[in-house]
């Protein structure tokens, strides 16, 4: 299950809402920021008036730019990963697979714990009794809603999954290096992915993959990356909806 964490964002020196950087650049923008010393719209200016001002500088969306956040995404494909990168104003460090067995590492101790040392044997486990095969193959790899729900697709995944699984093992321990034996590896295979982006991005983020059209996956990635947000920027939602609406 897709797992997203807010790991830190822009804090000011003084004061602790980013949100007031948004009213600083508007005071800064329109000539407004002689009227008052610039600690007080980081400080004590009116909490209600901040709101208004991240509300209405979704028609200036490069003050958003000043604010930026860091999440740490878990438990997703490579699938949803190769379409998260494509988000070029944004910097990433994804798991290795070069030099990190990763999450195909737990999935063979799993076999090997339920002593399947052996392709035959995970096999036959799973024509008895399947729920430690897949016990221990959704460790280390997604499984899609519409596969899941179908028997007969669900069998024919499964068996692809544990054969990957049992060449790349068998191709490391002949000391093939990782970064070869990945080849044989599905997108389904589970990944990390370290995430550093600005407000204006998420915000484009969202309006284009919380839309219905987008993949399942990554749609869930960002929801969850907004409801993160919300914690320090309660206004996200309505920001999303003015934005793309607006298409800006």
């Amino acid at each position: 299950m897709v797992r997203v964490t807010l790991l830190s964002y822009t804090m000011p020196l003084i004061g602790n809402d980013p949100r007031r950087l948004v009213v600083l650049g508007v005071k800064v923008s329109s000539g407004k920021l002689h009227e008052r010393d610039w600690k007080h719209y980081l400080t004590t200016y009116p909490e209600h008036d901040v709101h208004q001002h991240v509300v209405s500088a979704s028609k200036y969306p490069t003050l958003f730019e000043h604010i930026v956040f860091t999440f740490l995404i878990e438990d997703i494909s490579r699938v949803c990963s190769h379409q998260l990168v494509r988000h070029r104003i944004a910097s990433y460090v994804q798991e290795s697979q070069r030099y990190s067995e990763g999450y195909v590492k737990r999935v063979i101790e799993c076999l090997e714990h339920y002593g399947y040392k052996k392709l035959e044997e995970a096999l036959n486990a799973l024509n008895q009794d399947h729920s430690n095969v897949m016990n221990c193959l959704e460790r280390g790899f997604v499984f899609p809603r519409t596969i899941r729900s179908n028997t007969i697709a669900l069998k024919g995944y499964v068996e692809q999954l544990l054969k990957a699984v049992y060449i790349y093992r068998d191709l490391v321990s002949k000391g093939v290096p990782l970064e070869d034996s990945r080849y044989v590896l599905p997108q389904a295979v589970k990944t990390r992915i370290m995430m550093t982006v600005n407000l204006r991005e998420l915000i484009h983020i969202a309006c284009l993959r919380m839309r219905m059209e987008a993949q399942w996956e990554i749609r869930e990635v960002v929801r969850q990356m907004i409801e993160e947000v919300k914690r320090v920027v309660p206004e996200i939602e309505e920001l999303v909806n003015r934005m793309c609406s607006n298409k800006v």
